[in-house]
């Protein structure tokens, strides 16, 4: 057992919780309060804490008290769950696109835009990024399945650097609109 968990005089020894002791440092402990706080002969007051009273850890508390302050108007997604729901969306769109008219067109924007809107609201704080950087990275891999699946589209450079060229003004609006979005939900946290 650790000597720092050890049992004090009149006292059982405390377990260890979470994680074995040696594979986390244990913060050193203060044995001693201020000497105005003491008692006779060095003594801890008595009414410091009843018997069988649990120890007040100030970092615990405090994690509580934020997790219960936390406002439950925030995403629950995960940032690559919702980055998924922007490639399915996108795709979906450009498969309309592509059989309705010529390739990748307004039908494919709206699609990218709308999932990525949807997705940067309501995707957790912390995956933010993710959804930010994703409209270039869907759009690039919908327009790759587009000139796979096409009957009458060749995979070649010239194919590839059309599509993108065409679908720049596409990925760069989704991706400002979800900086936008993602620069407004963290300024409405603080």
């Amino acid at each position: 057992m650790n000597p720092d968990r050890s049992a004090r005089p009149g006292r059982p020894p405390v377990p260890p919780r979470g994680r074995p002791v040696e594979s986390r440092p244990v913060p050193p402990r203060r044995d001693s309060l201020r000497p105005a706080d003491r008692g006779p002969a060095g003594s801890r007051p008595s009414t410091a804490r009843p018997a069988g009273a649990r120890p007040v850890d100030g970092r615990a508390a405090a994690t509580r008290s934020r997790a219960q302050t936390v406002p439950a108007t925030g995403g629950r997604i995960r940032g690559a769950v919702a980055v998924l729901g922007v490639f399915l969306v996108t795709l979906a769109g450009a498969g309309i696109d592509s059989f309705v008219g010529v390739g990748l067109g307004s039908i494919t924007l709206i699609a990218l835009l709308a999932s990525t809107t949807v997705a940067t609201l309501a995707v957790r704080r912390r995956d933010l990024v993710s959804v930010v950087v994703a409209p270039p990275l869907v759009f690039i891999a919908v327009a790759a399945l587009n000139i796979g699946l096409a009957p009458s589209a060749t995979f070649s450079l010239p194919t590839v650097a059309t599509l993108l060229i065409r679908g720049f003004p596409t990925m760069a609006m989704a991706t400002a609109v979800a900086l936008v979005l993602a620069t407004g939900r963290l300024i409405a946290r603080r």
